[in-house]
Parts: C-alpha cells; sequence; structure tokens
C-alpha cells in the first residue's frame, strides 16, 4: 500500500506583506497541483531536498520515514511562484501526523496553530522576517481562501462576478522569497489594510467596482514600498494596455514570478493571447480553481 498526498498551487491574489505581521491575505489555489507518494522504502527523498523545511522535518522524524520513500511530483515542472515549497512540508506534516494517531483525516482535521508552528521551526532560522506561513493554511484549505492569522479568521470564498474573469501568468523570473524576508525591514501596512479591506468588500458585496479599485490601489501601494520589482513594472505597464484588462499586479515576493490579471470575460480570447503575445506564460485560470490537501491510499 502507498498513501497519495495531493496538493493544490497557491497564489496571493492579494495580501502578501501584510500576512506576515499576522494580517489578511486572500490566496487562490489552482490545478495542476503537486503530489507527493508515500511507499514503503529505505527512507530516500525524491525531488525534495533535505535542508528544504520540509526534508527537515523529514529528518526530525526519522525514525518513522526511515521506512517509506518520498516522490514529490511537480505539477508546474519547476516554475516557482506556485508553493512547491510548501505543498511538500504540508505534505509530510501530514504523513507525520497520521503516524503519530493524532489525526484520522488529516485533510480534513489539521490544527493550522500547530501547523504553522512547526513550520516555522523547519522554515526559519530567526533572520529576517518570519514566513506567513498562510500559504501552508490556503493549500490546506483550497480554492479561494482568506486567512488571518491575527484573528484566526479562515474563509473559503467564490468568485462572484459573472462579468469578470482572470488568469495567473508567469513572468519567467524569480525572487526566492526566503532570501527576501532576509533582508526585509520593518514597513507600514495601513495602506494595504485599506485595500484589502476594499477588496473583500468586493467580494462580500459582489461589487466589481471595489474589487478592481482595491486590486489597483494594492498594486499601487506595494510599487510605493518598493515591493514591486522593476520586470514586473514594465511587465504591468504592457498588460495594462491590453484592451479588456481591467486590473493586474503582481504576486507574492517583489511580483516576481505570477502576474494576478483580471479582464472582461466576454474578451477572454483576445486577452488571452495578447496576454502570451507580451512574453507570459499562463499556468492557471480562474476555472482551474483547485480543492485543498487531498489524502487517498493506492
Amino acid at each position: 500500500m502507498a498513501i497519495r498526498l495531493s496538493i493544490p498551487g497557491k497564489s496571493f491574489l492579494a495580501g502578501e506583506y501584510l500576512a506576515l505581521s499576522g494580517g489578511p491575505a486572500l490566496l487562490f489555489m489552482s490545478e495542476p497541483r503537486f503530489e507527493i507518494i508515500a511507499q514503503a522504502g529505505t527512507g530516500q527523498l525524491i525531488g525534495i531536498h533535505p535542508e528544504s523545511p520540509a526534508g527537515k522535518l523529514w529528518t526530525a522524524n526519522k525514525d518513522f520515514f526511515q521506512n517509506f520513500d518520498l516522490i514529490f511530483k511537480d505539477g508546474y515542472k519547476g516554475q516557482g511562484g506556485f508553493g512547491a515549497s510548501t505543498a511538500q512540508f504540508l505534505a509530510v506534516y501530514a504523513l507525520n501526523a497520521w503516524q503519530e494517531s493524532v489525526y484520522h483525516e488529516p485533510q480534513k482535521l489539521l490544527d493550522y496553530k500547530h501547523l504553522l508552528e512547526t513550520y516555522w521551526q523547519h522554515a526559519w532560522n530567526g533572520e529576517g522576517t518570519r514566513p506567513s506561513g498562510a500559504d501552508l493554511i490556503g493549500q490546506l484549505k483550497g480554492a479561494l481562501t482568506i486567512f488571518e492569522r491575527a484573528s484566526g479568521k479562515i474563509a473559503i470564498q467564490g468568485w462572484p462576478f459573472e462579468n469578470l474573469d482572470f488568469v495567473l501568468a508567469h513572468t519567467g523570473n524569480k525572487v526566492p522569497t526566503h532570501e527576501h524576508l532576509k533582508s526585509l525591514g520593518e514597513f507600514p501596512t495601513e495602506g494595504l489594510f485599506k485595500a484589502f479591506q476594499q477588496i473583500e468588500k468586493g467580494l462580500n458585496e459582489h461589487s466589481e467596482a471595489n474589487l478592481l479599485n482595491g486590486v489597483h490601489h494594492y498594486a499601487e501601494v506595494l510599487r510605493g514600498l518598493g515591493f514591486t520589482c522593476e520586470p514586473t513594472l514594465k511587465l504591468l505597464s504592457d498588460v495594462h494596455s491590453i484592451p479588456g484588462v481591467k486590473a493586474a499586479k503582481g504576486c507574492g515576493a517583489l511580483g516576481a514570478d505570477v502576474l494576478f490579471i483580471i479582464f472582461e470575460k466576454s474578451q477572454t480570447a483576445s486577452v488571452v493571447e495578447a496576454i502570451e503575445k507580451k512574453g507570459l506564460k499562463i499556468v492557471t485560470k480562474r476555472s482551474q480553481v483547485g480543492a485543498g490537501l487531498e489524502v487517498q491510499t493506492i
């Protein structure tokens, strides 16, 4: 018998940087998915670096994991920005929780506070800013997740806008999040928080205007704080020139890896063609929303 753990990709649609201090984040969980296969073996890690957070958790529980081989399969084929590292950690954590008989259904019963504490133990050495771990919660829960650690809020959202659609496009660039966080100092969050509130209001009230203004405002505040890298600023300028595009922003550390692009659904075909002509690769669409952590025997 083997166990397959399947985890969605993740993208911060909004809330990156806010989440670092416990503030709210909006995350989109997407197909394709990551997988880890755990099968009887001799303790081999295949596709997981031993110094990654997942690798360190594996080492800390080696007495158990020495009886398994763990095989990682990357549905994004090495394209950064979609949560491969946190997907690996979540899978290893779920396996370890299972073997301790703490949870019989880890995809439903994982304690997010314990999950985050365990993650920080293995993902942060005390230098710079601690990672938020919000992406872990999103990958656990799936769909469109709003998570606010300070209040304990976890909400699963739908996409209520009949006239709007979005894609996530890979830029081909990469900023390692852990390296960025090492040099990240304190920064004001008021502007980001106000913009996020407008985005959330748009989702809750089905208001296109609030959503689009909130995304635009969030992107502008990020730029003002110096949290959008120059290549992404150029790409965003190009994307905004496409007819039908209503809002766009970079996702994650310095907005480097992935762009979140909202457009009029009636112009989907022409917008997608224009995005690809800009040299961007569309990796996932709104329709490819993914469920959270899934565990099955095979």
